[in-house]
């Protein structure tokens, strides 16, 4: 459940992770790095022309996520994830039983109808009520519905409220803020030096502490 939380962020990492190999790619090709030509038999050999800026691009700073230690430790999650896992329960319980019941009085109503022991009034009257209980459980499937529209809502809640919470803490103290996940490998290695989980998790919690004691 929690990984699909975060399915969102996982495609901003992979975005992230693009940009930044095109921006160390930028600065390889202004500071010199070598070109290669193509060269065919009988023809031939043309400059190659490499446009170059007049200054030399700064030195990033990058800082790093993890998103598994996010994803398992930010209160929002868990909070919304107890919710979500409690109204699915809840679904499903009823949507069993409901079904249990629809299926024994079906049944019984078919038995009765094939052996002919209750008159047409009464088998009238079990037909509307097996139409009742469908319809209740066409209202399950509803809600159930309802409940990953609602999943897929959060998704992009969480992903705009992060992406905020980190322009307005950390512009201007890193260029880039990458993110890390074993499920999403797109950073292979990263120097442990490097990450600020800890300080974001605990900034991000502390932010939606306030703010949840706020609207009480």
């Amino acid at each position: 459940m929690k990984n699909i939380l975060f399915g969102v962020i996982a495609v901003l990492v992979i975005c992230i992770g693009i940009l930044f190999y095109q921006v160390q790619g930028l600065k390889k090709a202004i500071s010199g790095g070598e070109t290669e030509t193509t060269t065919e038999s009988n023809s031939v050999k043309k400059p190659v022309i490499i446009n170059t800026a007049s200054e030399k691009l700064p030195d990033a700073k990058i800082a790093y996520i993890n998103i598994d230690s996010l994803n398992e430790n930010y209160l929002f999650i868990s909070d919304y994830v107890k919710v979500l896992k409690n109204k699915r329960i809840a679904l499903e319980t009823q949507m069993q039983t409901m079904s249990a019941k629809f299926q024994q009085d079906y049944e019984s109503a078919q038995q009765s109808a094939q052996a002919g022991l209750l008159p047409p009034a009464e088998m009238e009257s079990k037909k509307r009520d097996l139409e009742r209980q469908q319809k209740e459980l066409e209202n399950k499937q509803i809600q159930m519905d309802k409940l990953a529209v609602d999943m897929q809502e959060k998704n992009e809640q969480l992903q705009h409220e992060v992406k905020s919470f980190l322009t307005e803490n950390y512009d201007g103290k890193y260029d880039f803020i990458m993110a890390y996940s074993n499920a999403v490998p797109t950073i292979l290695f990263a120097n442990p030096k490097l990450e600020i989980t800890h300080h974001v998790l605990d900034a991000l919690n502390e932010n939606y502490k306030n703010n949840k004691s706020a609207k009480k």
